[in-house]
């Protein structure tokens, strides 16, 4: 079994001149948020080459972005980090939301939740050494269990009474955990690619925004 770990990024619009969809959710749904997200996107000023991971979401894979969107995705943080007190850049010290699908061959399985982030890099790290009641890669998550060198992630019995968007496809999944490691190894090269263009980005247009890349992939203002 491949088991991967696909970083996204959630890049989410609105206009009061276009129509929200009258039902949901998106998964059901999705040729409906397709055509609301595309052209919410365009009104924003994103290109019409911008494609979600899942057709209808707000979720787009990282090494997918064009520069043009992606300069825009970071136009966008900054405003949205900014205070009244402070309205600079200074104020930008949150990594994307968004975070990690875990694919297991051709299915994906488990999405990023409500408060997820590229920052959550770390929790998926961390189970690699033995944390794994502190797995809390936004919310829902699953109840998470270490046994005989495999992970184990349950969907059924969770702490945070909610529902997984989209549902989830299996009750539980278990992993070996070398197979983890290698996701993790593999998904942290294209972290590092992302680093560098955030950082050519920031050069090429002077955002003047130190440690680009540590903020807004691993919510760190330093090396």
């Amino acid at each position: 079994m491949k088991v991967e770990l696909i970083p996204v990024i959630e890049i989410s619009n609105s206009d009061q001149d276009i129509r929200l969809p009258d039902l949901g959710p998106f998964w059901k749904y999705e040729d409906e948020w397709e055509s609301y997200n595309f052209l919410s996107n365009i009104k924003a000023g994103f290109s019409d080459k911008l494609k979600p991971y899942l057709k209808g979401s707000s979720l787009y894979k990282i090494d997918e972005i064009s520069d043009e969107d992606l300069l825009k995705a970071i136009q966008k943080e900054i405003i949205i980090q900014q205070t009244e007190e402070n309205n600079g850049v200074e104020d930008l010290v949150c990594s994307f939301s968004g975070g990690y699908v875990l694919k297991l061959d051709d299915d994906s399985v488990y999405f990023p939740q409500c408060c997820g982030a590229l920052a959550d890099i770390k929790e998926w790290e961390n189970l690699l050494i033995g944390k794994t009641k502190f797995f809390y890669p936004g919310h829902p998550f699953p109840r998470v269990m270490e046994e005989d060198n495999k992970i184990r992630f349950n969907f059924v019995d969770i702490e945070v009474r909610e529902n997984f968007a989209p549902p989830f496809l299996y009750d539980i999944i278990e992993l070996e955990k070398a197979q983890l490691e290698f996701a993790i190894i593999e998904t942290n090269k294209v972290l590092e690619i992302f680093a560098n263009r955030l950082r050519l980005i920031s050069e090429r247009k002077k955002l003047d925004i130190a440690n680009i890349d540590r903020i807004l992939i691993w919510g760190e203002d330093e090396q």
